[in-house]
This record gives structure tokens, sequence and C-alpha cells, in this order.
């Protein structure tokens, strides 16, 4: 039977990320999300293991309001007993939302202890310090063991066809400050909303 120090120290390792080692956590949980999410197969092999909440509102101003955030989960190990439900730890979450015409998009990467490992944000029209004009934007955000390690901003303006990378650093811009906050502040929020439903749901 595996002892506690040993599962703690498993998932300390487990938990030391590279921007390497993210990225490819990355892809396969995409490639997960891709090929799963609203199957309906109950025979084992393409069933989505995922909480899915709607929320749809009617907001002064903007009109309708559609929030759609995915969860989707992994199992722990049970320290080597034979249980029926496995515990489940919150693996990647996806948000689309608009505010008017806007469409926004979100996605949070965590690791087994819960702790956030990425985050990738779309806004679709924001002016940010030194911008002149509206502009879309793209941030990516790598965690290791909850603290940054690495940021990625990149910009395209109305006449431009493809993102183009403005900011690469270990630590945040004066600049993107108030995005990255609210963005960790995002994660934190969905991880709790992910442990409400295990609460009630599992």
């Amino acid at each position: 039977m595996m002892t506690a120090v040993a599962l703690v120290v498993m998932l300390g390792a487990w938990a030391q990320n590279s921007v390497e080692s993210i990225r490819l956590r990355y892809a396969e949980a995409k490639e997960y999300a891709r090929t799963h999410t609203g199957s309906d197969h109950y025979d084992g092999a393409d069933f989505g293991a995922y909480y899915h909440l709607e929320v749809r509102q009617w907001l002064p101003g903007t009109g309708g309001h559609i929030d759609n955030t995915y969860l989707y989960y992994g199992e722990l190990d049970s320290d080597g007993e034979e249980v029926i439900y496995k515990p489940h730890y919150l693996n990647f979450a996806t948000k689309r939302f608009n505010y008017a015409a806007r469409e926004y998009y979100q996605e949070f990467l965590y690791d087994k202890d819960g702790k956030v490992a990425f985050i990738y944000a779309y806004d679709p029209m924001t002016q940010l310090d030194g911008d002149e004009h509206f502009a879309q934007y793209e941030f990516r955000f790598y965690f290791n063991q909850g603290k940054l390690i690495k940021a990625i901003v990149k910009r395209k303006s109305g006449d431009e066809k493809e993102f183009l990378q403005v900011f690469a650093g270990a630590t945040v811009k004066a600049a993107y400050q108030g995005d990255y906050d609210q963005l960790v502040k995002a994660a934190h929020a969905v991880r709790k909303l992910f442990t409400d439903i295990e609460k009630e749901a599992y």
C-alpha cells in the first residue's frame, strides 16, 4: 500500500511545471475536450467526464448574456485502496461568455493539488495603456506551484490579420497587471465552482 508520504512526494513531483510540460498537458486537455464534449456514448469509450454550467441573463444596457463553463476533471489515486468513487480533481476548464456582441473566451489548466498551472484568455475589444485604438488581445500565463513563471501577451488591431506578440517575460508588465489579477481571480472562482458542484453532484 502506498504510504501518505509517498503520495505527497508523487503529487509534489507531478506539480513541478515548466512551460514545456504545461504546453504538453494543455494540448492533451484540449484534445480531450474536443473529442469528448457532448458525446452521448454510454459504453465508456467516448463518454466525457465533465460538468457543464450555462447561465442565461438579460443585462441592462448589453442585452442577452450567455455564459458557458465546462469543468473537466480527473480521478485521484486512493492510496491503494479499492473504492467505487475515487476523489476528483479539476484538470481543465473553459469559459465562453458575451457582453452585447463581444464574445470572450478563457481557459484554465490546474495541477492536481488545485493550483492554477496555465491561463489563456481572449479579449475581443479592449484599450490598454499605450493603445491609440481598441484592439483584440490574447493573454497566456504559465505557473509553477501557483507562482508565475512566464507571461505572453499578443495583440491584433483592426487592420492586422494575425496576432503579434507585444510582451513576454517572467513577470507581468504594469499595463497588463489588471488583466492578470482579474484572470487569476477568475481561475480561483472557477475552481470554487467545481468544488461546490462536486459537493452536490458526486
